[in-house]
């Protein structure tokens, strides 16, 4: 059975006992950081303070439970020097908190690309910031993701910025919502990414399109979850299939201990149907 993690925008109230206690109860062994206690900057927060980082991380290990990832909301696509800096401090930041609960991965974002002005010279850019970004992480041992979201959720997009030079250091977050809703198969989306993929988001969609989408509980929407299994088995996928239940930016969705217990079980029932 693949490794299963949630994160914790879909519990965005929870403080840390609550997210372990959550995760413990249906069968997690992973969680990824993205909200806690409501606030959605963790710069912010005490729990991931120099001073209280290694009681927080203390927490997770002794529940036998790994921090997968911080999520930020850094998108390294800034074509002004100065904003690009804020981003950078705001990525130096995250990476400390990841190293301090000994995640492995930060996730970031690409953004979008301007609709005015020069296209190739605003890719270029990009690619240049998330080669810098990504080897930043990579000199304190944390390995930087590129989620496919915004202008760059296709996997040609995606492949386009390495082309330009995004650089080695950088792996790929595959939101598989997000390929699928903009006309890729599961095994298209593998083909091109699967080398750089280290981590994989699963959420269901009963209304998705290049222009929106809607959740729904995992299972009863149009997304192929069993295809998407079946290639990264086939692949033998070894990172962590994670829910992402966008209940921060969705109040009007199911509550997590509805959706979170949800998606574990339905987990669960697919592998036994395997």
């Amino acid at each position: 059975m693949f490794k299963l993690g949630f994160s914790t925008l879909g519990c965005p109230g929870y403080d840390a006992d609550q997210v372990i206690e959550l995760a413990r109860s249906n069968g997690f062994s992973g969680v990824e950081i993205r909200f806690l206690r409501g606030e959605v900057d963790l710069t912010k927060l005490e729990e991931f303070a120099p001073q209280q980082i290694h009681e927080t991380r203390r927490k997770f290990e002794d529940a036998g439970l790994e921090v997968i990832s911080v999520d930020t909301s850094v998108r390294l696509s800034a074509l002004d020097e100065a904003n690009h800096q804020r981003q950078l401090g705001a990525l130096r930041a995250n990476c400390a908190i990841a190293r301090g609960l000994g995640a492995r991965y930060l996730r970031v974002f690409a953004g979008q690309v301007p609709e005015e002005g020069d296209r190739g010279a605003a890719l270029d850019a990009i690619a240049a910031g998330l080669r810098e970004g990504a080897a930043e992480t990579a000199s304190q041992g944390v390995t930087c993701l590129l989620e496919t979201h915004d202008s760059f959720s296709t996997s040609d997009s995606v492949i386009d910025l390495y082309e330009r030079g995004a650089g080695d250091d950088l792996m790929v977050l595959w939101d598989s919502l997000h390929t699928f809703r903009h006309g890729e198969s599961v095994a298209e989306s593998w083909a091109k990414l699967g080398s750089r993929v280290r981590h994989v988001h699963i959420k269901d969609s009963s209304r998705s399109s290049a222009e929106s989408f809607d959740l729904v509980l995992t299972g009863t929407g149009s997304v192929p979850i069993p295809s998407i299994l079946d290639v990264l088995e086939a692949a033998r996928f070894d990172g962590y299939l994670s829910f992402e239940w966008e209940k921060a930016w969705l109040p009007e969705i199911e509550e997590p201990e509805v959706a979170i217990p949800h998606f574990a079980r339905y987990m669960a029932a697919q592998a036994t149907a395997t």
